[in-house]
């Protein structure tokens, strides 16, 4: 009968301390925050269809930055405030794997909080992921932003951002795939 309880006490002990760094990592998040970086890696733009070899590769960066993000804790409502940024990108194109033209330049104004942080009825902090609590929201993320740094005067957050570009007339659909990293300090 012990051997039955100890497996099942260490799952509640876990369990306790799961919810104890979530509620830490809530506590900290709580407050306002400027965006002061935005920056992408891994940018690519092709076919929505594997069969075809020929995409497009970009790294960018936000210039302007107009964002601030109020977490506040009773109930865990999230505030966005400003415009957005403008999203400076280099493209390359590319043909079965291997560039065939030189670097180009792109820019475009993007707004944050449907592009990436997509609020919808609130917020929520699971496993040292940062999650949002919603049903509607944006189709460009899979789930909210990871944390990879939190103290108390930054916050840094990973975001894997997704578009599908539809099928129009003989264009074939496109996706766009990318990693984000941001930067925001409290304010």
């Amino acid at each position: 009968m012990n051997k039955i309880y100890i497996p099942l006490l260490f799952l509640f002990l876990t369990a306790c301390q799961k919810e104890d760094i979530d509620t830490e990592v809530s506590n900290m998040l709580v407050g306002t925050w400027e965006l002061i970086e935005i920056k992408s890696e891994e940018g690519r733009i092709g076919s929505s269809t594997t069969s075809n070899p020929n995409y497009y590769v970009y790294i960018g960066e936000g210039k302007d930055l107009d964002v601030r993000i109020t977490f506040s804790s009773d109930p865990n409502a999230l505030d966005i405030t400003g415009e957005g940024f403008y999203y400076e990108r280099t493209i390359t194109e590319t043909s079965s794997g291997n560039e065939v033209s030189g670097d180009r330049k792109f820019g475009e104004q993007w707004t944050f909080a449907y592009d990436f942080l997509a609020p919808g009825s609130g917020w929520k902090v699971e496993e040292g992921k940062f999650i949002f609590d919603h049903i509607e929201g944006s189709l460009r993320v899979d789930y909210g932003p990871e944390i990879l740094e939190l103290n108390e005067t930054t916050l840094k957050l990973k975001m894997k951002y997704n578009k599908d570009y539809p099928k129009t007339g003989p264009r074939i659909g496109l996706r766009e795939t990318c990693i984000f990293y941001c930067t925001l300090l409290k304010i």
